[in-house]
């Protein structure tokens, strides 16, 4: 009984000392290091483009939904979402509809992100972010750096 709880209270801390925390980050691709997630408009595709120093459109607000400590809603200063849709090959763009991300540590603030509702995971293509099928490839890792 005593084992039981000790492993269940170790596991409890490992995930909480791995997991994001709620806060403000820049979302970089790991394949373009001095790139990071803009957003370009309401309804518009979002793309990587070369970080600025203070560029609210390059912040994003990482909220729990829930008590999981991995499951966020993303959103940028003004309150808009992360929207991606449900079908793979769809572009992300900002918009109203609250989606609902996994994060899971594969490095040093490191993170593949994944999409609740479809089980897709974000990727980046070219320039722009979409939903696709995990494969393992390097475009699907976004480090993740807390905003100044």
């Amino acid at each position: 009984m005593k084992t039981s709880l000790v492993v269940s209270v170790l596991a409890t801390l490992c995930q909480s000392a791995l997991s994001l925390e709620e806060g403000s980050y820049t979302i970089g691709s790991s394949l373009q290091s001095n790139e990071v997630l803009t957003q370009t408009g309401i309804g518009a595709p979002l793309a990587f483009y070369p970080k600025r120093d203070g560029g609210s459109s390059q912040t994003w607000h990482f909220t729990l939904s829930s008590a999981s400590q991995r499951d966020f809603l993303i959103s940028d200063p003004a309150g808009n979402f992360i929207n991606c849709g449900d079908e793979a090959g769809s572009p992300c763009i900002v918009g109203s509809e609250q989606e609902i991300y996994t994060t899971e540590l594969v490095g040093d603030n490191s993170y593949q992100l994944v999409a609740k509702k479809s089980g897709y995971f974000l990727r980046t293509d070219g320039d722009g972010l979409q939903l696709a099928e995990w494969d393992q490839s390097p475009n699907e890792v976004f480090v993740l750096e807390p905003a100044q």
